[in-house]
């Protein structure tokens, strides 16, 4: 790999926060004549002590040795982002917008590699909105960037279909991947400035955004098919719930269920496990988590609570 500086080498500052991002970055760092410095978002205080926890991309960066920024303000490292004067930013799943000043750093470009087919699903919760909404088929966009929200032109896409029971975590790792992979292909390319921006369309444009912790909260008015999709989308994490018995029950994985004849929220239990009604249908309940119990298939947790005449998931 050849620069513009004529060299062996490229210089990039990566940026990037989750596992979707760790798998991008990682992939990169192993190709020949790459020079890697890692951003990630500053340590997240988690758990009952609220202890700070580093990001996965944060993690793989101290294990492997890289240098690690964590800025609160990124303009803090204006002088040490110039000093490393890289040939490329690439962002992926950063979780925040790059200002003027920091676009334009680099000598070649700044890319963002984007979990969807843009136009659709520009924001920071594409992958699980594409599954929450039925879609049969996402992908990644590789994208140079502006000062918009994923609005950039694009260099390059990869489709990727959506299996009918794939989750948030499933989804995630495949995507990942596949960018990986379209980044890798087209790095050479890059350098040599050989690919050509494409403007999006300003059709089909979409967003996904952050889900709020409310919609997390199953409401059972919704049809089977909607609420195999929202738990799908909500799982390892946020992961969808209902009360019972006053109790938060958490829900990672159901089915629909060809059974008629119950309320919205109506509970059955049969031989093989639980039921429950919806605005459309029944779903059959296959792994939950009720509070303060371990991870159970809803077979287990139906034998164990008695149910008590007609009850309901609220």
């Amino acid at each position: 790999m050849i620069n513009n500086n004529n060299n062996n080498t490229v210089r990039i500052l990566f940026m990037g926060t989750p596992e979707y991002a760790r798998i991008i970055g990682q992939g990169l760092s192993e190709q020949s004549g790459v020079v890697m410095r890692v951003v990630s978002q500053p340590d997240a205080c988690a758990g009952r002590k609220l202890l700070p926890i580093p990001s996965p991309v944060s993690q793989w960066a101290q294990e492997k040795g890289l240098p690690l920024d964590r800025p609160i303000r990124m303009v803090d490292f204006r002088d040490t982002w110039r000093q490393f004067a890289p040939d490329l930013i690439v962002t992926a799943a950063y979780g925040r917008i790059l200002r003027p000043w920091l676009l334009s750093l680099p000598t070649i470009a700044a890319v963002n590699l984007h979990a969807s087919l843009l136009p659709r699903w520009r924001g920071p919760n594409p992958i699980a909105w594409a599954i929450r909404s039925g879609d049969s088929v996402t992908g990644v966009t590789l994208m140079t960037m502006d000062d918009g929200i994923d609005s950039g032109p694009i260099l390059s896409q990869v489709s990727i279909a959506i299996g009918r029971s794939a989750t948030l975590g499933d989804l995630t790792q495949s995507l990942a991947i596949a960018g990986r992979d379209l980044l890798i292909a087209n790095l050479s390319d890059l350098m040599a400035n050989h690919l050509t921006p494409v403007m999006q369309s300003s059709e089909g444009v979409t967003y996904a955004p952050k889900f709020s912790p409310e919609e997390a909260h199953i409401t059972w008015q919704q049809s089977d098919e909607q609420l195999v999709n929202l738990v799908r989308s909500m799982t390892p994490s946020p992961v969808a719930y209902t009360m019972f018995r006053a109790q938060r029950l958490q829900i990672l994985k159901v089915k629909p269920e060809a059974t008629v004849g119950l309320a919205p929220g109506q509970l059955r239990i049969d031989k093989e496990g639980a039921i429950v009604g919806t605005g459309g249908g029944a779903i059959r309940l296959l792994l939950v988590k009720p509070s303060g119990k371990r991870l159970m298939t809803g077979a287990e947790w139906g034998r164990g609570i008695r149910l008590n005449g007609e009850e309901f998931l609220t």
